[in-house]
């Protein structure tokens, strides 16, 4: 465990900004620099959230010697490269998902990393919120009886911008890759508590949906099954607002949860709940609070980790994440077959 983590952040965008709004709630993880697009933009960002340096370049950044982690906030399709770059100058490194645009890359990413003895961590940062560990903790007590399904939306609407990155197929453009990598690790955590194991992968996928006039998916949905019998309904969209609610169901009732991607649908909120559906009972409310935003969370999960190179369950292991990229080639290719 480290007490104190010194962050180097690689972006200045929405997510990044998040990022670094959260640690202020942090005691332990310090963002020290930022790198941009051009110095200007680093700058801005730097004077705005009174981090201490703002880099030139990515070069600069990664010469730091303040910096231990760097969190990597830009685009995904440049997760690839920029990753590489950080673990070859001996940095840690929690990229935001997916970690690279498919499994083979992502593969390639885990295996430098493994080589160099860095931390690496895809950064689902739902994986890290108490919410995650109350849940799987009540799902093994049995209080909905044998896990039989899961329904798990992420999609919302935004105008339809061939250029952005949602959209534009030269920048990793769709639901899928946006935020299909969410739906699938719930599932494939529910499944493996099912079988008695981390995560558990699907048998079989099958797939529809709508890919829209870029090319780009613009909402889909996959049937995964397990080899339990277990099976999940998960649906990714950037241009249909299908909702962020998911479902565990059981033998003997279900589990609501309302957004539990981003607590109370608010990135800073520290405060989100679920609610339990048995047969025989009132319907039961959870309140969860934290006090932490949570990517806060998240950055301290890093800090809980280190020395070790992997992040600690349910954070998502380098197996579970090449796992989880490997279903989202396959709901991909099962979509376009289709």
């Amino acid at each position: 465990m480290k007490e104190t983590l010194q962050i180097g952040v690689v972006g200045t965008g929405g997510i990044a900004t998040d990022f670094v709004n959260a640690l202020g709630g942090s005691k332990r993880c310090r963002v020290v620099n930022v790198s941009g697009v051009t110095p200007e933009l680093a700058r801005s960002f730097a004077d705005r959230w009174n981090i201490p340096a703002a880099a030139a370049s990515l070069d600069d950044l990664l010469a730091d010697k303040s910096v231990e982690l760097v969190y990597i906030g830009a685009p995904h399709p440049f997760h690839e490269q920029l990753t590489l770059a950080a673990i070859a100058a001996g940095k840690h490194v929690l990229c935001e998902k997916p970690l690279a645009l498919d499994a083979a890359a992502s593969a390639r990413v885990m295996e430098a990393a493994r080589k160099k003895g860095v931390f690496l961590m895809e950064a689902y940062m739902y994986r890290c919120h108490p919410l995650m560990k109350e849940l799987i903790t009540r799902l093994k007590e049995g209080i909905i009886g044998q896990i039989r399904h899961v329904r798990a939306d992420f999609a919302f609407r935004v105008p339809r911008d061939p250029e952005g990155r949602l959209f534009a197929k030269s920048l990793g453009g769709g639901g899928i890759l946006d935020v299909g990598g969410y739906v699938v690790s719930f599932s494939r955590l529910i499944a493996g508590i099912v079988e008695g194991l981390p995560f558990a992968e699907p048998t079989k996928i099958m797939a529809n949906g709508v890919i829209g006039p870029t090319g780009a998916d613009e909402i889909t949905t996959a049937l995964l099954t397990f080899k339990s019998g277990f099976t999940a309904a998960v649906t990714a969209a950037v241009f249909h607002d299908a909702g962020t609610q998911t479902v565990v169901f059981g033998e003997a009732g279900r589990i609501v949860l309302p957004d539990p991607w981003i607590p109370s649908s608010k990135r800073q909120s520290l405060e989100t709940s679920y609610i339990v559906y048995r047969d025989g009972h009132d319907p039961e409310t959870v309140n969860i609070k934290t006090d932490m935003a949570t990517y806060a969370i998240e950055a301290e999960t890093v800090a809980n980790t280190l020395p070790a190179i992997e992040p600690i369950w349910p954070a998502m292991s380098w197996a579970d994440s090449l796992g989880n990229m490997r279903v989202l080639d396959a709901w991909q290719a099962a979509l376009r077959q289709g």
